[in-house]
């Protein structure tokens, strides 16, 4: 999408129309490219006549321009968000589309869907206690993705908060089988759709810090989302700057979400993982060559985190 640089009040009124649209979005799936996007075009021909009085235009200050950038990394953020929420409600309804199921019980259910090119594995956990809704919802988005969940997990620390209900989270582990540092960036939206349905959506990314794995072993297995150290870290980690990049330039590899919908007598989560890389802690499938997992692995990873979450909630 290429737009040119435009006056910051401007871009300002058109980010708080996003704010105040997408953040309460309809229930019906939304298109990225709808009205409420963000979008300059609208307000373009309200500053021409403005534009044509500047026929000589002063240099922007270094205030104007940081606080062009800004705004033009919150329209990323939000454009990229937008596109993540879309595919997350389109493949998340049971209904839409032939489903393989792997598990389908009146507790619960998991299926994979395709979706272009992918095979699309979610499933659906009923909790009998419409008075969890809360709960879940703070758990679900604590987590750093489904995986992790009940794990041992290092802090989040917020980067950028575009929106409250959009901002940008790092955290920083050790991968247990090589001891490189990992440090994972999430994009995470809370969108509250209604009083009894919530949107998690999240799009991520691991960069390794891998000055002790053999390169060529790292090459073999085609890590595309592995940046090294030496191109993005220093001593002095600048981690506000390292999202700012993966942002602007749409550097996320991962992307999942929830829908939770509070019933009456108790409360639907349905979780779709529509692109997803397991980094090294995940065992990978014996079946297939590549390091990658077979539909039953990843129908039985998701079976053990289901489990997880009934124990949670005492179920």
């Amino acid at each position: 999408m290429n737009k040119g640089y435009i006056k910051t009040v401007f871009v300002i009124l058109s980010l708080i129309a996003y704010a105040s649209n997408r953040a309460l979005a309809s229930e019906s799936v939304p298109d990225v490219n709808d009205s409420n996007s963000v979008s300059t075009k609208n307000i373009a021909s309200s500053n021409e006549n403005h534009e044509k009085e500047d026929l000589i235009a002063k240099p922007d200050s270094e205030e104007t321009k940081k606080s062009n950038e800004i705004m033009n990394e919150t329209e990323k953020a939000a454009e990229i968000m937008d596109e993540v929420i879309y595919r997350l409600k389109g493949n998340a309804d049971f209904n839409n589309g032939y489903n393989d199921y792997y598990l389908n019980d009146k507790r619960g259910c998991i299926a994979f869907t395709k979706y272009i090119d992918k095979d699309v594995p979610k499933f659906h956990l009923i909790i009998p206690d419409s008075n969890k809704y809360n709960d879940i919802i703070n758990m679900l988005y604590e987590a750093k993705d489904l995986y992790s969940f009940c794990s041992i997990d290092s802090q989040a620390n917020i980067v950028h908060e575009y929106y409250p209900n959009l901002i940008i989270l790092q955290r920083s582990y050790i991968n247990l089988h090589t001891s490189s540092n990992i440090y994972n960036f999430s994009l995470s939206a809370t969108v509250k759709q209604s009083e009894d349905i919530t949107i998690i959506a999240k799009t991520s990314i691991d960069i390794y810090d891998d000055v002790n794995v053999d390169k060529k072993k790292d090459k073999k297995k085609g890590k595309k989302n592995i940046v090294k150290s030496a191109q993005l870290f220093n001593d002095h980690i600048d981690f506000g700057n390292i999202a700012r990049k993966i942002v602007l330039n749409k550097k996320f590899i991962n992307e999942f979400g929830f829908v939770i919908k509070r019933e009456s007598d108790h409360v639907g989560i349905t979780y779709v993982e529509y692109n997803y890389h397991h980094n090294n802690s995940h065992k990978p499938c014996l079946d297939i060559l590549d390091g990658k997992q077979c539909k039953r692995c990843r129908a039985n990873r998701m079976i053990d985190v289901m489990n997880k979450i009934i124990k949670f909630f005492n179920y």
